[in-house]
């Protein structure tokens, strides 16, 4: 299984799980515990998690049991969490709308209760989840330093950024944010519009992708824009005698040269499989890719 090197010598899976529907997985904590393992064994050591995923840290507490169960794991997996969403739930009743919050008080307070569900040490790789427009970023910086230097989180990280967004906080932020978490799929392609793409490529940074599926709306089209893209995605299976149109989306995700991640949202080890398969072997054309491109409402001119 390939690495990615995102730092230095920190480096992650070229295919992480996400965590956000592991509670809607129906495992129990035996069958977690096998999953974790059987992912690793595949090579894939990396999972992605959220404070607000399963609702108030629950998915988290889910992985935290595992761990628990099997600590000598811990040291064979990096754990990637976000934070910075506020959502109502039952443990905040106070709490009546979303929005963000980047308050250095908040960030440890979501920081340590991570920490505790996931019944570990530290955190890998801390991603902030999206872009809080009443950010003080000179408090950031102060926030991150004492994260880093007290042993809690290792690397940093946004999520759901823009250039412009990313920029301005690295700006003044000593830690180096070491990749961009955002969502890209061929029904969905605005960071190629907004040049979040070409910053990845400006900045050195290896970026992940969420949702490369779309949510499995393109296996499921509503509209005439999804049954297209469907076609073209099916055109380009068959010309390459791959099983499955995901195999397709994969190979067309991980073409660009910024040498992607991408974060798959499912516990079905087939699924996880055929994404696997996709890493090398028969590479898609510069023309199938733009192909795919041009479909999803791209203007080359």
């Amino acid at each position: 299984m390939l690495k990615v090197y995102l730092h230095g010598n920190f480096s992650i899976s070229k295919i992480v799980i996400g965590c956000m529907r592991m509670h809607e997985w129906g495992l129990n904590l035996q069958q977690r515990t096998d999953f974790v393992e059987w992912c690793i064994d595949q090579g894939i050591t990396t999972f992605d998690h959220a404070d607000i995923y399963g609702g108030n840290h629950h998915n988290e507490a889910l992985f935290g049991e595992v761990l628990q169960m099997k600590p000598e794991l811990r040291e064979k997996i990096e754990i990637i969490t976000k934070c910075s969403i506020c959502v109502p739930n039952d443990e905040n009743p106070n709490i009546k709308t979303r929005y963000f919050n980047t308050d250095r008080d908040y960030i440890f307070k979501q920081v340590n209760n991570s920490l505790e569900k996931l019944q570990c040490e530290y955190i890998d790789l801390l991603l902030i989840h999206m872009h809080d427009l009443l950010v003080n970023p000179k408090e950031l910086n102060g926030t991150l330093k004492q994260l880093k230097d007290e042993g809690k989180v290792k690397y940093f990280g946004l999520s759901n950024h823009n250039p412009l967004e990313f920029d301005t906080l690295q700006k003044y932020v000593d830690v180096k944010f070491v990749t961009h978490q955002f969502m890209l799929h061929p029904l969905g392609i605005e960071n190629y519009k907004n040049g979040t793409m070409t910053h990845c490529l400006k900045e050195g940074i290896h970026p992940m992708f969420w949702s490369p599926l779309a949510g499995g709306r393109i296996f499921n089209p509503k509209n005439a824009f999804e049954e297209n893209m469907k076609n073209v995605l099916e055109s380009i299976r068959q010309e390459h005698h791959l099983e499955n149109i995901d195999e397709v989306i994969y190979k067309w995700l991980l073409k660009h040269s910024s040498d992607p991640v991408i974060v798959l949202g499912t516990g079905n080890r087939e699924r996880i499989k055929r994404a696997l398969n996709s890493i090398g072997g028969i590479q898609m054309t510069r023309e199938q890719w733009y192909k795919i491109l041009t479909e999803a409402g791209y203007e080359l001119w």
